[in-house]
């Protein structure tokens, strides 16, 4: 198989390769001038003439070849280039090895046997220093090894050593150890390789998660700012002057409130995904319903930037989570809004044998290949000058531009988009696609099994639902949390106290001899105190089947999915008054149909049956 890294493997192989290959062929060109100097004086003229001609065209061979490499490279990338070099190595490697198997032929007729073995012992030792080469490209060394050493084993079996052995083999015994050698050393020089590349890569990663979650923050810090900075000055004007105090300015108020909640709601939901406590509730829903839910939210952003948005769905229903098929359209329509400025975006679906197919394409910034996958990171944004910028795949700025030379520069995200998409899938066993290309825009599948028309059902809206008076103990260690839920409560009628921490939990329940009807606590106290500890207080001091919510902003992954595990009903806040009331009226029917019955023995349902872990 491939190795992913295959590519980089190969350039840096080329790269050391190449690193050592200068100084090596100087060392070479010097060794051999020491060989010529040797046998300057016992050998014909002819003969050193023709070796010292040979060290000239080998060495303007080697001179002339990583000359050019060093004007090159700079400027050189890829496969081809590094391949091209591996082959004119392969020559400079072939001309040396015919270079050094002529010393037989020129050296060996006059020469001793110390000489000679001098001579064998001093190119053992020059051919076991590269050790680069043997490790980068054995193949290259023992082209380089063959002819030498066959030519010194030819030569060595016409010399005459008194009947020893040792010297007739030493030669082809030393190439074959030289050649073991070469590839255990290639073996263990790769492994080095790939356990640095990988570790660079793994550092080049980190390195980009702490720069895509410190623009997470600085993106995130800037769009909580939007809707809080605007419920601000609502509620200042209203505080300043009465005239202001109407139904129309606290209905923007509202509305900037939850446009914030929704931001910190699409945070919850990576850390409930990471907890595995997000409920899958699939049904049969209808695609063009859903389709056009989705359009009716998007088309007026879409309209603003002039932008057609418009779907062409058939009339088929699928098993789905509702709430999850709605959210992971939602993120692909807002990256395809956000990240087209000219252009389309089209809504439609493919029938297959039990299977339909939702497709989303848009005419946006598109994303370059290398990064379909990185973008499905949390916090992930392709940097600036880093190429196109994915439109319904899109999860941050970039620098480059579209079909109308519109950049992306200016458009923000907050990097969850996909990866809420990606996590959503896999929780629900969606399978989907991603095709983008860059300046062309994105295409968005997500494949879910058809089913059959459900039977309708009566629709009504719910009024907020009456609930007897109870007494509700309140902690939260931000007083204006507590103020704020006290008169919320107390205006529906009931009885309230108020606990910013465990001491006061405890005076509350000493002092007033209060027994709760209702607890609800946040899960981070002071000095690291949690929901437990309130629990464990408020079941020593009153009934251990008091009825318990937590709401908390608490975002842990491990600690949400203990939370969920405990029984207990958890609210996440920014929490709306109607989603509280609607629970409290729910424990307080409880707790009358417990009373009515005789011994109260029937367990209610939503109390804190145990503390969590």
């Amino acid at each position: 198989m491939k190795h992913p890294l295959a590519e980089e493997i190969q350039w840096e192989r080329h790269r050391l390769f190449m690193a050592e290959v200068g100084s090596r062929m100087v060392g070479s060109v010097i060794i051999a001038a020491i060989v010529g100097a040797m046998f300057a004086g016992t050998v014909p003229r002819s003969s050193s003439l023709i070796w010292f001609s040979g060290i000239a065209f080998v060495g303007l061979n080697s001179w002339v070849f990583v000359g050019w490499h060093r004007r090159s490279e700079k400027r050189a990338s890829g496969l081809k280039y590094a391949r091209l070099w591996h082959w004119i190595n392969l020559y400079l490697s072939v001309i040396w090895g015919i270079f050094w198997a002529l010393v037989p032929y020129l050296f060996f007729p006059d020469a001793t046997q110390v000489q000679i073995l001098s001579l064998l012992l001093l190119v053992v030792v020059a051919s076991s220093m590269p050790s680069v080469t043997m490790g980068c490209y054995p193949d290259i060394y023992i082209t380089f090894l063959t002819p030498v050493f066959f030519s010194f084993s030819w030569h060595l079996m016409s010399v005459d050593f008194g009947g020893e052995i040792l010297p007739l083999i030493i030669a082809p015994l030393t190439w074959m150890m030289l050649v073991l050698f070469s590839i255990v050393i290639h073996r263990t020089h790769m492994e080095s390789i790939i356990l640095r590349l990988e570790h660079r890569k793994a550092q080049e990663l980190a390195d980009e998660r702490t720069s895509a979650k410190t623009r997470f923050i600085a993106v995130a810090s800037h769009d909580l700012r939007q809707p809080i900075q605007a419920a601000r000055l609502y509620a200042e004007a209203m505080l300043s002057d009465s005239r202001m105090l109407t139904e129309s300015t606290a209905t923007k108020l509202s509305r900037s409130l939850t446009s914030a909640s929704g931001l910190l709601d699409r945070l919850l939901d990576i850390s409930k995904m990471d907890a595995g406590v997000m409920p899958v509730n699939k049904q049969s829903i209808s695609v063009r319903q859903v389709v056009e839910e989705m359009s009716a939210i998007h088309s007026a952003h879409a309209a603003e930037k002039g932008i057609a948005l418009t779907f062409s769905c058939d009339d088929v229903y699928v098993s789905a989570d509702h709430n999850i098929l709605i959210e992971i359209l939602d993120n692909i329509l807002s990256n395809a809004v956000r990240y087209t400025s000219d252009g389309e975006i089209k809504i439609s679906t493919d029938v297959q044998s039990g299977e339909v197919c939702i497709i989303i394409r848009d005419t946006g910034c598109g994303i370059p290949s290398d990064r379909l996958a990185l973008v499905f990171e949390e916090f992930y944004q392709v940097a600036d000058g880093g190429g196109a910028k994915g439109t319904t795949g899109a999860t941050g700025k970039t620098g480059a531009t579209g079909k109308t030379g519109a950049t992306c520069n200016s458009v923000k995200g907050m990097g969850l988009g996909l990866p809420i998409v990606k996590r959503l899938s896999q929780l629900h066993n969606m399978r989907y696609e991603l095709n983008s290309e860059a300046g062309k825009g994105t295409e968005f599948r997500a494949y879910l099994p058809s089913a059959l028309k459900p039977v309708p059902a009566q629709e009504s809206q719910q009024p907020l639902p009456a609930s007897e008076p109870l007494r509700i103990l309140i902690v939260d260690d931000e007083p204006e949390i507590t103020d704020a839920l006290s008169l919320t409560l107390v205006s529906h009628g009931h009885d309230v106290w108020a606990a910013n921490s465990l001491e006061e939990v405890e005076g509350v329940l000493i002092r007033s001899g209060v027994q709760p009807d209702l607890l609800i606590t946040d899960d981070r106290l002071p000095h690291g105190n949690r929901s437990d500890d309130v629990l464990r207080i408020v079941y020593h001091h009153c009934s251990d089947n008091t009825p318990v919510i937590i709401m908390t902003g608490n975002t842990s992954p491990d600690r949400i999915k203990s939370l969920q595990t405990s029984g207990i009903p958890i609210l996440f806040k920014p929490v709306g008054s109607d989603t509280l009331l609607r629970l409290i009226a729910d424990i307080s029917d409880k707790l009358s149909t417990a009373d009515a019955k005789s011994g109260g023995e029937e367990d209610i349902a939503l109390k804190g049956d145990h503390v969590p872990d």
